[in-house]
């Protein structure tokens, strides 16, 4: 993500993202520093949002789990935030994988503040996290979904990916295999099977 300086340091001007209307959206790895910029991302959220995402009602994100969600950088786990164009540094979007333990499948998770939802910000932002799983060995990507969230089936299927769809629990598990051909550019043909 991003070029590097003479000095090492990354040059975050790189670190963009284009939203179907035209709007640039800077993005970076979420930080240990971003447990406030989280719970402020959460109290803008719809309460629908926030129950498609944790699969219920959750009051205000405890610091316990901010804090928990903030650090999500290392070999089995990445979590990306974009940057609200509007607010400087404040988190307008979050996705993340975390891998199962010695496994090559990762669980994906979103969290995008409703009034950037439908323009394409958590589309651009995940093919940047596949990227990131594919480059740490990851060779599928699964969301368990909850009834009704038929905006995370559209971004997963939208990958251009092969992609799976099974019951799981309450809740129906979509798989994506990142080993499939396809660019993830949203483009692909619908590849989905039940």
């Amino acid at each position: 993500m991003g070029t590097r300086s003479e000095d090492g340091r990354r040059d975050r001007r790189d670190d963009a993202l284009m939203l179907d209307d035209g709007t640039a959206v800077r993005f970076r790895a979420v930080e240990p520093g971003d447990a406030r910029a989280l719970q402020r991302l959460h109290a803008r959220c719809s309460g629908r949002s926030i129950e498609m995402r944790f699969f219920g009602p959750l009051g205000k994100l405890p610091d316990k789990k901010a804090a928990r969600l903030s650090r999500a950088e290392g070999a089995d786990r990445l979590a990306l935030a974009a940057l609200d164009p509007d607010g400087g540094e404040e988190i307008a979007a979050v996705v993340r994988f975390e891998r199962e333990e010695g496994g090559e499948a990762a669980e994906y998770a979103a969290l995008v503040e409703d009034r950037w939802q439908g323009l394409g910000l958590g589309r651009a932002l995940t093919e940047r996290l596949v990227e990131a799983a594919r480059g740490r060995g990851v060779r599928c990507l699964y969301a368990l979904v909850t009834p009704g969230n038929e905006r995370m089936v559209r971004l997963l299927r939208g990958l251009g990916l092969p992609t799976r769809r099974c019951r799981e629990g309450g809740a129906e598990r979509l798989e994506v295999d990142l080993r499939g051909s396809g660019k993830v550019d949203g483009s692909a043909d619908d590849r989905l099977s039940r």
